[in-house]
């Protein structure tokens, strides 16, 4: 079935570097089978700003260890109001709405080496991933964790407290900018000696991760081993595979916070990129058809149902759809948000 949001209670909210926080929520013994997750996943969060709710996905930290609380990483985006709000307002004992885990950023082959890239906040998941790979029994794990400068890093001291407990296992490499430049292509192409056959696993601003891939396709690595978490860099937009422009543009009718919008939706497109070009308050969050924010329901008209993990075939029976993941069939069709 559909991933349904939960109401979690903050439990703990620490400062990591000079624009972040880790922020611990308590789940419920009701709600433990919703969130069972695995390291690298993510949870989305919710938050209300001027009477609009937004979605956010942010990558999960702690072990996943069952009754413990989950905590995730927030850092502060420029103009981002979920990310913002959560840092000046967010206080133990609130509740926060959260949609499930979700998320296939995961090792690929856990116990295997592994050869990590991360930027900025894209310690977060990265981070649960060298954990995780070290717990499977990994004999070589290496990160390269690049930051704007020393002030801002965050989770040093988590990294070197697995860095200790790792017995010669972990190497980690900390990179600044401010000090040191942007670091090219072939010092990134460098981290992989030694770890030729490992996984690669990127996450991190969408420059850094294209210098990335840049430097892994000097060092001549095998693109079919790199992994990388963007959150839907793509903007809600299909993949070349998955676009289809001809045919022929919708009138689509969205109901939404009580009000009825007509928008157009071009041939090929997702609904949710017609939406938000239009300016609707669609809720979105992870574009990639994974969290379940952009959830509604048709009402009326044919759609096409794009590949996508929160929802089932009964869903779909039900009638309902993710934005990010359907485009129209007929001229016309009507949703409704919840």
């Amino acid at each position: 079935m559909a991933k349904r949001a939960h109401s979690l209670t903050i439990t703990g909210v620490a400062a990591q570097g000079s624009d972040a926080i880790l922020l611990s929520l308590e789940v419920e013994a009701g709600q433990l089978q919703s969130f069972r997750f695995q390291s690298g996943q993510y949870l989305t969060l919710a938050v209300s700003v001027q009477g609009n709710e937004f979605w956010r996905c942010y990558s999960i930290t702690s072990e996943p260890v069952e009754g413990q609380p989950i905590s995730v990483l927030v850092r502060r985006v420029a103009g981002g109001c979920v990310s913002n709000w959560l840092c000046d307002h967010a206080r133990p004992g609130q509740p926060l709405k959260a949609l499930p885990p979700a998320g296939r950023f995961t090792l690929a082959r856990p116990g295997q080496p592994a050869l990590l890239y991360a930027g900025g906040s894209g310690i977060a998941p990265i981070f649960a991933l060298i954990r995780e790979a070290l717990a499977q029994g990994a004999a070589r794990v290496r990160l390269f964790y690049a930051n704007r400068d020393r002030a801002s890093a965050m989770l040093l001291a988590e990294l070197e407290a697995l860095h200790s407990g790792a017995c010669g296992r972990l190497q980690i490499e900390y990179w600044y900018d401010a000090e040191q430049g942007l670091p090219s292509p072939a010092v990134l192409a460098a981290q992989t000696q030694g770890l030729e056959h490992a996984d690669a696993y990127l996450c991190g601003p969408e420059p850094f991760m294209r210098a990335i891939n840049a430097g892994l396709q000097v060092a001549g690595f095998d693109p079919l081993r790199v992994h990388q978490e963007d959150f839907g860099a793509a903007g809600g937009q299909q993949t070349e595979e998955e676009a289809e422009p001809d045919g022929e543009a919708a009138q689509l009718t969205v109901q939404i916070k009580g009000e009825t919008h007509t928008v157009p939706v071009n041939a090929g497109e997702v609904l949710l990129a017609g939406m938000l070009r239009a300016g609707l308050p669609a809720p979105h969050a992870c574009q990639a058809g994974e969290c379940a924010s952009c959830m509604c329901r048709l009402l009326t008209g044919e759609v096409q149902r794009l590949e996508s993990s929160a929802l089932d075939d009964d869903d779909a029976a039900e009638g309902w759809l993710l934005a990010c993941r359907t485009r129209a069939v007929s001229a016309t069709l009507r949703v409704r948000f919840p």
